[in-house]
């Protein structure tokens, strides 16, 4: 019999090639079958098991296993095959290319298995940091902590799998090696064209170590009001109070002035501006703004205070100093005692000490 020209076998595809591998045999191929099926059974029990005695244990763990049961019975059912596939007897290639198979699976079994596990790690972290009664600073600074973490470890988890899935591969490994005495300029290379990147991605680390920030501060950046709502390595995702959301680079809240309403504790003081008549009776008006202040649910209680901040040339400018627990709230509380002000200067003594210019008669020069 002649053999399969070259050209044919360049262009036969590695499919067609292993079932012709096949073909003379039937029985090893429904055994081979037969063992995935038994294996993928085998390993249903088995988590199932382990669920109930989660179930048992805690709440935790049974959320757990709930999270990462699809993942766990990818991988060990991948690690059994190889098991079955060994007693079987079938040909050399077909062997080859099985193994081959089932590692790269297998590697990106153990990649999925690992994002998984990093995100129900810092799930269950952050729900017995809520459990705990932990205060909302200590529990904000660590939720940023554990959610870098969980990025760094995440990328460390995508670099050694794609390390692994591209090892699988004879010509990528032969690559490698030849590549590694070039490793260092590369290096330098790729270090200098991304100078910005590698810049923030360090950014990044500094700020979950020292945390000028954290996720859930409300700060004003770009002379805009909002919440950190995501920090990354790379970026910062600030939700503004109208749903927009503002991207601005990690490192430019280290290399850039910004207010952080939240950085010790959220309790805030705000001013209230209005304008009144000279004679404005300013004793009732303070009487008016402690009614306005104990009325709203917002008001903490400590800070309702009415001062003349600033006399003009027709009026006076009087300010009320509020506090609140929350920068939420004192926003409310600031837009309510506005009004209330407003609407009982405006209604008292039919609105006589409202702002107003005064003409007065000049004697006549002589």
């Amino acid at each position: 019999m002649k053999s399969i020209p070259a050209w044919l076998s360049a262009v036969d595809p590695p499919w067609a090639r292993f079932a012709r591998s096949l073909q003379s045999s039937y029985l090893e191929i429904l055994l081979l079958l037969g063992w995935m099926v038994a294996a993928w059974l085998l390993v249903l029990l088995l988590t199932r098991g382990l669920r109930s005695l989660a179930r048992r244990a805690a709440a935790e763990l049974e959320l757990a296993c709930n999270a990462l049961r699809h993942p766990v019975r990818v991988f060990f059912w991948l690690l059994l095959l190889p098991v079955g596939a060994d007693l079987i007897e079938l040909p050399r290639s077909a062997q080859g290319r099985i193994a081959a198979s089932l590692g790269v699976a297998l590697t990106l079994a153990a990649l999925w298995l690992g994002f998984k596990l990093t995100a129900v790690a810092a799930e269950t972290a952050l729900q017995r940091l809520g459990a705990n009664g932990t205060d909302e600073q200590r529990r904000r600074s660590a939720a940023t902590r554990i959610a870098i973490l969980q990025r760094l470890v995440q990328v460390v988890i995508i670099i050694i799998g794609a390390a692994l899935f591209l090892m699988q591969f004879q010509v990528v490994r032969t690559i490698g090696v030849s590549l590694l005495a070039s490793a260092g300029l590369v290096g330098v290379v790729v270090g200098i064209a991304a100078q910005k990147t590698i810049g923030n991605f360090v950014a990044g680390i500094q700020i979950a170590i020292t945390q000028p920030i954290r996720v859930g501060d409300t700060v004003i950046v770009e002379n805009e009001y909002g919440q950190i709502e995501e920090l990354t390595f790379t970026f910062v995702v600030v939700r503004i109070w109208d749903k927009r959301q503002l991207i601005l680079p990690v490192s430019y809240f280290l290399e850039r002035p910004f207010q952080n309403w939240t950085r010790y504790t959220p309790e805030l003081i705000g001013a209230v501006f209005l304008q009144a008549d000279f004679g404005a009776p300013l004793d009732a008006m303070r009487d008016e703004l402690r009614r306005l202040c104990e009325a709203d649910a917002n008001w903490n209680g400590q800070v309702c205070r009415l001062i003349v901040h600033e006399v003009g040339e027709r009026a006076i400018t009087v300010r009320a100093t509020l506090s609140a627990d929350e920068p939420e709230k004192l926003f409310d509380l600031r837009v309510a005692v506005r009004e209330g002000l407003t609407r009982w200067l405006a209604t008292l003594e039919g609105g006589r000490y409202l702002p107003k210019n005064r003409l007065a008669d000049l004697p006549a020069p002589r």
